[in-house]
């Protein structure tokens, strides 16, 4: 259920912000139990748009009245959440610009007479100083937004305005002095809208030397040597100001722009037409004319007789916003702010039916009053200085409106993944239990991707992103991961790979390395915690075996040691005993016999006894300070963020997984799996799988792993130190940690059109834990992208009844009226109030004017009002009667509403409120869609954290029967199979391929008839004129035989091209593949290198675009070189970039026997299609006989 209200309407009632929010919370217990109450008033208050019509003055009020401390150090009044309050102006202390100082002192001489003269004649001091301000340029920073957004669209009637972080800044230079005593403040900034044509400048205007530019620095660079002059994208240009001096003497244009406070300052101009500029600075008078029927007509004209510019109609487009920023996006850090808006008079272009470019200028009106009136007749051009511009495009008549934009939202409430279009697509095929299994993967989130193996194929695979529209399972891994392959999952079904777990690992990894500062901290920690529990395990073994005692056992035992070298001292034989007696009767401890204990940091007790250590100290590592820096006992007080941690290495290790588990950091393509998950206006629940974030965690803790899988402990206890914290509620603020379970993610032009879009969820007053906070993470990830994490569940009732999207108010858009046409303009006059109230009334309009273009030459009928906007004619003027429209506002408020209207002037703070739009809010609740993100109420819940596995063990060899040959391999043990399967069938080790059906192959016949070897054939030529070079040798023994009986080998097998390099470049090799004879030492006559292979399998040295495989039959071993690609592996790979192949087969029991062994291999080209057969011998001889 979704529904859109307004504000007027509603009934009463960054991890930064997280952690914001905890210290808020945290500090409100500390001060609510120093007052002796541990309770909390929560009211929820109407939402009021109070217009506030006098300056800002400060507030006198001292009680805490639970506002804000910021709010009240500013001197304005306080508000409540949900509250705003609008300001007419928010003047410096100090204007901008040159000020003028005057010092006089007055001295008085007591003890003089009166004919003496007791007082001097004072002599007062003048200095002259520069209060430095924006003048030609604005501050970095300083806009918030614009509206419209740039690039966006808008209709006829938007008024757009611009927003600044200082509310200081439209006044931070006087235009007029004797506003001091006024109600209002002219601001020294305007924001006005252009069409295109309005700004460009003829190229006859640019050019030539008759162009009036060619008296200013632009008709030259830097040499002195002429330059083409031309306006920039915006339709400006830029002058210092010498050169707008020049253009006032010169006369064809003219130009207000007052000299800069700095010589070196330049400003940046754009050009007006005299009649446009002129219509900006006229004042209109309402004349009432009587035609000869007798009928009255309003008539609106140049006032007669006008000497100067009048610039008075910008004093009500500049105003400031007091608003509470709470549940804002980009202003949520400031928590109460004040920001000063400057809006238009003037509308873009109208057109009826098609959409038109507008450009928006932010231009100072510095020096427009003293512009004389009317212009010259010889100025073709008025240059003004512009501060800040950019463009967007004015819809035609009866465009989209705002409140259309909201309720389009209503039809884009979904879940995370793939289109139902395409859902349907894959549930449409024919194979039925494909169309099933497909489905529920596409309902799941998942997509497929382009995927390449570790071998090179390329693939398609599933792959799903942390963010999905449903609770995934807990999943069975029991073993933590080294390599992040092993949690690929095979799809049975559809014989695809899932990769999304093994994905999030090496991005976990790539992620950790990227980061020197938590690579450094885990380092760190990782080697002292793996000394300190290394020394403590061998001292606990020790110790039971009672070969170690500590200093503090030796001194325990000393007391008994004395006492019994004392009663030795005292033996007497009178009394018939002796020293051997006594030992006998004293009770004395007994080293029993036992077996040397292990101490190899592989044992499995020592490697319990290790972890034992580690439990008990990263139990204090992850502890906390107490204020007087003094560390809890037995970490009874851990480290939250919020106070001292005893670590600073585990300080950067929690801050850095929490921010991954709020989700910084990663990389877009793993937040959203297909950028057709996420359609334009639309938003997407998902559920965020902790599955995913256990496999990134557990990625990243690897990276802190030496020893080759004995040190797994440590990233074992390192989480279950992390799992402590999550489960632990914190004394400080009466919750746990919490984690971001659910959230949406918003795609709209609303995101760009206010970047502060309040977001609100509430929380439920009898929820437990009510104090946390709403929403865990809030940010803008991209153009058009609000991201909101939270960890409740989207539209439950007891834990997230509603989710509300409202405009923030002071991005609140501004139009003319009703609607603008060509035609036509509807205007609807508010009910405002200057009087506080117990309750307001915004819902009714007062009164609807209407102003048609056709009267504008004539006169309007009295009746139906005075005229308020001016069209011009060819709509070129565009803009709003200003003082017409004030005096009329005025009029009809103080007669609609005399008791709570009481003002009499029109303020520029009741013109943003009467031109303001509603304020609308979109509300989402309990829906049917979001009904698959709870959990399944079958399994127990979740508990926080990651999961703690065990290592991976190395178990015993295993022999493998297939077809008559026996191999053996070393396997892995898991404590519980990582997946599932339905049966388990013997297998050789992954690095074997049994090939019964090699032989029938089409090269067998080459095999078979292999022509008798060269003795010293250890390079070979084909057909092809390409020669390659082979050869055998041990690693570190890079010639002569192969030294034999000292253990298993790593052989390096050298393939090298020994011809010239004038081969044609065509040339492509497609395959190697290199016959080992194998078996026992001699097997009816042949000499085999190795009787059985248990090793890891061949592995290619350099050249990469190669793999090498290992296939084995009863007598033979195969290595087979093949390109990677799946192109090559059918066209072959370029001569030019086989420059070798080399590849290592590692640990390889060579027959300990002086003999040479005959390796057969063949060259199988793609071009020239030939396969060429040759062999080369290796040399074997046993360590210790001496060469020939």
């Amino acid at each position: 259920m979704a529904s859109l209200q307004t504000e007027d309407t509603l009934p009463s009632g960054l991890r930064f912000l997280t952690l914001q929010h905890a210290y808020e919370v945290a500090k409100s217990r500390v001060k609510a139990e120093r007052a002796g109450s541990a309770s909390f008033d929560i009211a929820s208050r109407s939402v009021v748009a109070a217009v506030a019509a006098e300056e800002a003055v400060p507030d006198t009020k001292s009680e805490d009245d639970g506002t804000d401390t910021e709010s009240k150090e500013s001197g304005l009044q306080p508000l409540h959440d949900g509250h705003q309050k609008l300001y007419s102006y928010f003047p410096p202390r100090l204007d901008g610009g040159k000020q003028t100082i005057t010092a006089t002192q007055t001295i008085y001489a007591s003890s003089a007479t009166e004919k003496q003269g007791r007082e001097l004649k004072p002599k007062p001091t003048t200095k002259e100083f520069l209060v430095q301000a924006p003048q030609f340029s604005l501050p970095d920073g300083s806009v918030l937004s614009v509206n419209p957004a740039p690039g966006g669209l808008a209709t006829a009637e938007t008024l757009p305005h611009i927003i600044f972080n200082d509310p200081h800044l439209p006044w931070e230079r006087r235009i007029e002095k004797d506003d001091a005593t006024r109600r209002g403040r002219m601001p020294w900034l305007a924001l006005l809208v252009f069409s295109q044509d309005e700004l460009q400048l003829p190229s006859e205007l640019l050019q030539g030397e008759n162009s009036p530019f060619m008296v200013t620095s632009l008709a030259k660079d830097a040499q002195g040597k002429p330059t083409t002059i031309k306006q920039s994208s915006d339709l400006t240009m830029t002058l210092s100001g010498t050169d707008v001096e020049a253009l006032n003497k010169q006369g064809s244009i003219i130009s207000p722009i007052p000299q800069p406070d700095d010589s070196k300052s330049k400003a940046t101009a754009l050009f007006l037409k005299p009649k446009l500029f002129q219509q900006l600075v006229t004042t209109y008078e309402q004349k009432e004319t009587t035609t000869n029927e007798g009928k009255k007509l309003v008539l609106s004209a140049p006032k007669e007789g006008q000497t100067a510019a009048d610039i008075s109609r910008f004093e009500y487009f500049a105003h400031v916003r007091h608003v509470k920023t709470i549940g804002m996006t980009t202003s949520a850090q400031y928590k109460d702010g004040l920001f000063s808006v400057i809006m238009s008079h003037r509308a873009g272009p109208i057109s009826a039916d098609q959409k038109t470019p507008a450009m928006v200028h932010l231009v100072s009106l510095e020096g427009w009053k003293n512009m004389a009136f009317p212009l010259s007749s010889a100025a073709q051009y008025v240059a003004i200085s512009s501060l800040y511009s950019w463009t967007y495009t004015v819809l035609p008549a009866g465009g989209i409106s705002l409140e259309a934009e909201f309720e389009n939202l209503q039809n884009g409430i979904g879940l995370l993944r793939a289109p139902q279009a395409l859902i349907d697509k894959m549930e449409a095929t024919k194979n039925e239990n494909m169309r099933a299994k497909l489905g529920k993967r596409m309902r799941e989130g998942y997509t497929m991707q382009r995927h390449r193996t570790r071998t090179g194929e390329v693939t398609s695979s599933f792959f799903r992103a942390v963010l999905i529209p449903v609770v995934p399972r807990e999943p069975a891994w029991t073993a933590m991961s080294r390599c992040g392959s092993d949690l690929q999952i095979l799809d049975h079904d559809t014989g695809m790979m899932d990769i999304t777990y093994s994905a999030a690992w090496q991005l976990g990894k790539s992620l950790a390395i990227a980061d020197a500062a938590f690579t450094t901290a885990l380092t760190r920690l990782w080697n002292s915690l793996h000394g300190i529990c290394l020394d403590g395990a061998k001292r606990e073994i020790l110790s039971e075996t009672n070969a170690y005692k500590s200093r503090e056992d030796v001194l325990r035992s000393l007391k008994t040691s004395i006492l019994t070298l004392s009663d030795l001292q005292r033996v007497s034989p009178q009394e018939g005993r002796d020293e051997q007696s006594l030992l006998q009767e004293t009770p004395v401890a007994r080293r029993p016999l036992t077996e040397e204990a292990s101490l190899a940091i592989d044992d499995t007790i020592m490697l319990e006894k290790s972890e034992k250590q580690a439990k008990r100290h990263i139990r204090r590592i992850a502890g906390a300070k107490d204020e007087n820096g003094k560390e809890y006992p037995d970490g009874q007080r851990l480290y939250n963020e919020l106070n001292e941690s005893v670590s600073t290495e585990w300080k950067v290790i929690l801050g850095w997984i929490m921010d991954r588990m709020y989700l910084f950091g990663i990389p877009s393509p793993y937040l959203l799996a297909d950028p057709s998950f996420l359609p334009q206006e639309s938003i997407r629940f998902f559920h965020v799988d902790a599955n995913w974030l256990d496999a990134l965690i557990d990625g990243a803790l690897s990276l802190g792993s030496h020893m080759g899988g004995n040190d797994d402990y440590i990233r074992r206890r390192i989480k279950g130190a992390i799992n402590t914290y999550l489960e632990t509620v914190d004394k400080a603020t009466g919750y746990t940690p919490q984690i971001p379970s659910y959230g949406m993610i918003l795609r709209s032009d609303l995101v760009s059109r206010f970047p502060d879009l309040k977001v609100e969820a509430p929380i439920p007053k009898d929820a437990p834990e009510a104090g946390r906070a709403p929403i865990l993470r809030q940010e803008i990830i991209g153009e058009g992208l609000l991201l909101c994490l939270f960890d409740r569940i989207p539209g439950k009732d007891n834990e997230m009844p509603v989710l509300a999207f409202t405009q923030p108010p002071h991005q609140q858009t501004f139009t003319l009226g009703h609607s603008l046409t060509p035609d036509r303009l509807d205007v609807k006059y508010k009910r405002t109030y200057t009087i506080e109230k117990d309750k307001y009334d915004f819902t009714s309009t007062l009164l609807e004017r209407t102003t048609e273009s056709r009267y504008e030459s004539s006169g309007y009928p009295v009746e139906s009002g005075p005229p308020l906007f001016m069209w011009g004619a060819k709509n070129d003027a565009r803009f709003l009667l200003t003082s017409v429209w004030a005096q009329d506002v005025v009029a009809v408020l103080r007669d609609k509403m005399p008791d709570d209207f009481i003002d009499t002037a029109m303020t520029s703070a009741v013109a943003a409120f009467q031109l303001g739009m509603p304020i609308y809010r979109f509300c989402i609740g309990e829906t049917s869609i979001l009904k698959s993100l709870a959990p399944d109420p079958k399994l127990p819940p979740r508990r926080k954290g990651f999961q703690l596995l065990g290592s991976m063990q190395r178990g015993s060899e295993v022999a493998v029967q297939h077809e008559g040959v026996t191999l053996t391999a070393q396997v892995l043990d898991y404590p519980l199979p990582l997946i599932a399967l339905n049966s388990l069938d013997s297998s050789p080790p992954p690095h074997f391929q049994f090939t019964p059906t090699l032989l029938q192959t089409p090269f067998a016949a080459s095999i078979a008839q292999t022509p008798p070897r060269a003795e010293t054939g250890a390079t070979t030529e084909g057909a092809t004129g390409a020669r390659f070079a082979y050869a055998v040798h041990a690693i570190g023994v890079p010639s002569g035989p192969l030294q034999t009986g000292q253990g298993p080998l790593d052989l390096i097998f050298t393939i090298k091209r020994s011809d010239s390099d004038f081969l044609p470049k065509d040339y492509k090799l497609k395959r190697i593949t290199l016959k080992i004879p194998r078996g026992k030492k001699l097997d009816n006559g042949t000499v085999n290198l190795l009787d059985s292979y248990q090793g890891p399998g061949p592995t290619m040295l350099s050249n990469l675009r190669f793999n090498v495989f290992a296939e084995a039959t009863k007598d033979t071993m195969f290595l087979r070189l093949q390109p990677r690609s799946k192109k090559a592996l059918d066209k072959g790979v370029l001569i030019d970039r086989v420059r070798e192949c080399g590849f290592i087969l590692p640990l390889v029991n060579v027959h300990n026997f002086n003999r040479k062994v005959t390796v057969n291999y063949i060259e199988e080209w793609a071009k020239p299609a030939l396969t060429i057969p040759r062999d080369f011998t290796i040399q074997l001889k046993p360590a210790g006989i001496p060469s020939r």
